[in-house]
């Protein structure tokens, strides 16, 4: 039977809800969607209301039954247009006072909320005020902050994935300020660990928390807002300059790319000509070719280098053009202290320099939290979704081969010392293992593939450098080892935190662990071959060198057979890359990205020590041609002292 007199409460709580809005269609931020004028029709707008109204729209309507005795009213706020910059406490004081006293963040939109189901709940109150001007949303919030009650929560929100309808879009993050009782601070979540960054499956899942229980961190599980005391307008501006710089990389990344590729390529072509032991150069030609292909070398090292030191010197607030040049003035900064050191001091110094600071600038970030990984050139994107902590691919692929690269250029440098010895025994097995740790370990973001990669490459290296054998039977076992020391992770990590990449991935499992398996597999291998697929040239002279690579260790062409073995420790370490390479591209979703940085570095030694080869045979003429001199001067005298006793005689 019906229950009429549940269905006329129900009807008197939708009316109540509907009485205060004004329905009225307004332009969008950015750009309509799909849904039309029909599909803005069928949500709540706001025009500028009078300073009464709030007020009075605000009032929670009284229930006739609340199932969760303690919880009060939500009240979802979206303003499209509202930004960070449109928050001072000359035109919009309550805002402002609610983003210095409230919970802040910037939303990812990671997934569309299903604001309609929310809104069936009679404590759940939505309004989207569509308006341009700010004053509109600071006179609405105004009216419903001054009625908020002990256990209500106030949420405003530009963010589109909580609007009803989806009719715009941001480039990029949305705005939240959250009051729900002494919550204050920036607001950070369990899945994207950034201060001050969340998704917008986060608050979604916040909402939720909030129409169950009465507690004062919503959405425990997910969402935990900072403590940290800021004012208000550090706050806005901190969020905001994010905002801007993310927008700005994502921007002005494909210029990047192709200036990087650009200068690779030149950089290549000039190594060519030194790459052969077995073909003479003039001396002459060789005295200009081998610095600029030393600059060039530190020029393209510099590059990923300054992809991170530039969010140190970034402005509070940047456009792609700044972000750009910025990362080109920091650019030259690196490459000028590094050729400076080689003139002053060695060549192989300014390498050793550059690897160093490569490595500890990236690792010294992960223990910070990741600042300079959040957002860059050559670590993932948030506004694409595609991760939100932890060092990433790229960066882990640049820390892990610029120490093993290091590592295998010390040694060579110095090499039969006591020093060396204690740091190929000790100091790098060692350094290897917390720079695998601080990459991979699940506190700052582990995945498979850098606990794999890492711990492989790392034994293989140290193998080599104790002066011991690899066959593909040691390379089985290692793999192995790294397998099982994955799979460990993988378990206590999801045993204490569910929510991390690792943690996600077990649940998934869990629910037919063998179909689960086989798709990521499947999308791995999908994703890595789309990369390829983006640029087939580039994944055919990436194959071609790196062919060239294996030729040129393993083959021994000419005289190589001497270079190698003049050179064991970094022989080891150019080894050990290789094979890291080969299982990243097994293993990971990157294509031939993360190989090609592996490489990079690889070349950079190799090619450095060419020329340190090259630069003897340059020693040797300028000698030869100074002893030469010298004995022409000696001939010319003695020729002069003939001349002079003649003539004496003759007289």
């Amino acid at each position: 039977m019906l229950d009429f007199p549940k269905i006329v409460t129900s009807i008197l709580i939708v009316c109540a809800l509907a009485a205060p809005a004004t329905l009225t269609g307004c332009a969008s931020r950015i750009s309509p969607g799909a849904g039309g004028e029909s599909a803005i029709a069928s949500e709540t707008f706001v025009e500028a209301p009078p300073e009464a109204r709030p007020a009075e729209s605000t009032e929670a309507p009284e229930a006739t039954e609340n199932p969760y005795p303690g919880t009060g009213q939500v009240y979802l706020v979206v303003a499209p247009n509202l930004s960070w910059e449109d928050i001072s406490n000359e035109s919009t004081p309550v805002l402002q006072h609610l983003v210095g006293n409230g919970a802040v963040a910037n939303v990812i939109t990671e997934r569309k909320i299903d604001v309609i189901r929310l809104v069936d709940n009679p404590r759940m109150h939505y309004m989207r005020l569509n308006d341009a001007s700010a004053s509109v949303t600071e006179s609405y919030v105004a009216g419903i902050y001054g009625n908020l009650k002990e256990n209500d929560s106030l949420i405003v929100t530009s963010s589109p994935s909580l609007a009803k309808i989806d009719t715009y879009r941001l480039d990029g993050y949305g705005l939240l300020i959250m009051m729900d009782g002494s919550d204050n601070g920036l607001i950070s979540s369990l899945t994207v660990r950034r201060s001050g960054l969340i998704t917008s499956g986060n608050l979604g899942d916040a909402i939720d928390q909030l129409l169950l229980e009465k507690q004062r961190n919503p959405a425990n599980l997910s969402i935990a807002p900072f403590t940290s005391s800021y004012g208000a307008l550090q706050r806005a501006d901190m969020l905001s300059r994010n905002d801007s710089i993310a927008v700005s990389v994502k921007e002005s990344k494909d210029g990047f790319i192709s200036m990087f590729i650009a200068l690779l390529g030149v950089t290549l072509v000039l190594s060519m000509g030194l790459i052969s032991l077995d073909i003479h150069i003039r001396p002459r030609f060789l005295a200009y070719l081998l610095p600029i292909t030393r600059i060039l070398w530190i020029g393209m090292l510099s590059i990923p280098l300054a992809t991170f030191i530039m969010h140190l010197q970034l402005p509070s607030f940047t456009t792609a053009e700044i972000t750009f040049d910025f990362f080109l003035f920091v650019a030259m900064e690196i490459s000028f202290v590094c050729i400076i050191v080689a003139l002053v001091f060695r060549w192989t110094y300014s390498l050793l320099l550059i690897l160093a600071l490569t490595t500890l600038t990236l690792l010294v970030d992960q223990l910070l939290g990741g600042p300079m990984t959040v957002c860059g050139y050559l670590s993932y994107s948030p506004i694409e979704t595609t991760r939100y902590y932890g060092i990433g691919n790229e960066g882990a692929s640049l820390a892990f081969s610029s120490w093993i690269m290091f590592s295998g250029l010390v040694l060579n440098r110095f090499a039969n010392t006591g020093a060396a010895r204690h740091f190929r025994r000790w100091i790098f097995p060692v350094g290897c293992a917390a720079v695998v740790t601080i990459l991979a370990a699940p506190w700052w973001g582990c995945n498979f593939g850098t606990l794999i990669w890492g711990t492989v490459g790392s034994i293989v290296a140290w193998w080599l450098f104790n002066g011991m054998r690899v066959t593909w039977k040691h390379m089985a076992v290692f793999v192995l080892v790294a397998l099982a020391l994955t799979i460990g992770v993988l378990f206590l990590d999801s045993a204490f935190n569910d929510e991390s990449h690792l943690g996600v991935t077990a649940d998934a499992l869990t629910g037919g662990w063998h179909l689960v398996a086989f798709r990521i597999i499947a999308d791995m291998l999908r994703l890595s071959w789309n990369t390829i697929l983006f640029s087939p040239i580039l994944a055919a002279i990436f194959v071609a060198i790196v062919a060239f690579m294996i030729y040129l260790r393993w083959r021994k062409p000419g005289q190589y057979r001497t270079f190698w073995d003049e050179n064991c420790p970094f022989t080891a370490a150019y080894t050990a890359l290789v094979a890291t390479a080969l299982i990243m591209l097994l293993i990971e979703d990157s294509g031939i990205l993360m190989p090609a940085l592996v490489l990079l570095y690889e070349t950079a030694g190799l090619l450095w020590l060419v020329c340190d080869r090259h630069s003897w045979h340059i020693r040797s003429f300028t000698r030869r041609k100074m002893n030469l001199d010298f004995e022409q001067m000696d001939h010319r005298a003695h020729s002069a002292d003939i001349d002079k006793n003649q003539m004496s005689l003759g007289f």
